[in-house]
C-alpha cells in the first residue's frame, strides 16, 4: 500500500467519523491507524523484535533506542529461570519485549499513557508474547488513587510525562489515570512479585519507591535499575536511601551515557 493511498484512507475515515462521540471517534480512528501503520523488525543481540511505528516518535526505538542503553540489555541478559520482571514506564514495550523473548521471563509492564499503551499491547501481539506479559495501563505511585497524568505529547513513544496532582502544567494535556502503590498491587491474586524492577518515570521515582517498600524488601527481590534524571543531590540521596531501606545497594556500571543506576541485594543477585 502506498503512503498516498494510506493517507487517503485515513482522511476518509476521519471524515466518516466526524459525527461520532469523542471516544468512539478516537477508538475507530486508532484501529484504522494501527492497521495502516508501518512496522519494522530489528535484531537485538540475536533476538528479532517486531515493533509498530505509527508516528515519528516511536521510530526512535528501532533506530536508536536499544543502542542508547547497553547496560540495560546486559542487565536483562542476566535474568534466569524463576525471575519476574516489572517494567515501570514501559512506553511501547521495547525492553518488555526483549525480556520476554530473550530471557523467556514473565513481565508485568506498566504504562499509564494510553497512546503508548495502545502500541505496547499491539507489539505484544506482533511478537506472540501475550501469554508472558501482563500489560497494565496504570501509574505507580506513593498512594493508590486517581491522579492526573500531564502528557508532554500524544504520540506513542513520547516521554517527559509527569504525575501532576494539581493538574497539567503550562501547555500539558491532563488525563485522569489510576495510580497504584506497588505494595497494594502485589496483594492482588494472580500478579506475581518481581525479582527485577526497571523504573523509568521522569521524576516520580521517590514516590514509587515509597509505595513499594514491602515489595522491594521481599525475599525474592534481586535488583532495581532506575533512571535518575534528576541532578539534585538531595533527590538522588533520597532515592538511594529509600532503596537502602529495602536492602538494595548501588552497584557500579560501565558509563554508557545514560542516567540509569543499578541497585542489588548483593547476596541474591
Amino acid at each position: 500500500m502506498t503512503k498516498l493511498f494510506a493517507r487517503f484512507l485515513v482522511a476518509l475515515v476521519n471524515l466518516a467519523t466526524v459525527f461520532l462521540s469523542r471516544w468512539r471517534k478516537l477508538t475507530v480512528r486508532a484501529r484504522v491507524h494501527d492497521g495502516l501503520a508501518p512496522q519494522t523488525t530489528v535484531t537485538v543481540n540475536g533476538v528479532d523484535l517486531t515493533l509498530l511505528v505509527p508516528d515519528r516518535t516511536s521510530v526512535y526505538w528501532p533506530r536508536h533506542g536499544f543502542d542508547s542503553e547497553p547496560n540495560t540489555l546486559s542487565w536483562i541478559d542476566g535474568f534466569g529461570v524463576g525471575d519476574v520482571f516489572y517494567d515501570i514506564g514501559a512506553n511501547i514495550g521495547a525492553y518488555t519485549l526483549y525480556a520476554a523473548k530473550a530471557r523467556s521471563v514473565p513481565v508485568v509492564a506498566f504504562e499509564p499513557n494510553p497512546f503508548s499503551y495502545r502500541v505496547l499491547v499491539h507489539n505484544l501481539h506482533l511478537n506472540a508474547v501475550t501469554d508472558q506479559v501482563l500489560p497494565l495501563c496504570l501509574a505507580a505511585g506513593a498512594d493508590t488513587e486517581a491522579t492526573v497524568l500531564s502528557l508532554n505529547g500524544i504520540e506513542a513513544g513520547s516521554v517527559g510525562h509527569t504525575i501532576a496532582a494539581g493538574g497539567p502544567d503550562g501547555n500539558g494535556i491532563g488525563l485522569q489515570v489510576l495510580a497504584f502503590r506497588l505494595d497494594d498491587l502485589a496483594a492482588i491474586e494472580g500478579i506475581p512479585a518481581p525479582t527485577h524492577v526497571k523504573i523509568d518515570v521522569d521524576g516520580i521515582e521517590a514516590a514509587i519507591l515509597e509505595g513499594a517498600k514491602s515489595l522491594l524488601s521481599g525475599p525474592g527481590m534481586k535488583s532495581v535499575l532506575i533512571e535518575m534524571l534528576t541532578h539534585d543531590d538531595a533527590a538522588q540521596a533520597r532515592i538511594t536511601s529509600l532503596l537502602g531501606e529495602c536492602g538494595l545497594k548501588p552497584v557500579d556500571l560501565p558509563d554508557d551515557g545514560s542516567d540509569n543506576r543499578l541497585f542489588t541485594h548483593v547476596t541474591r543477585a
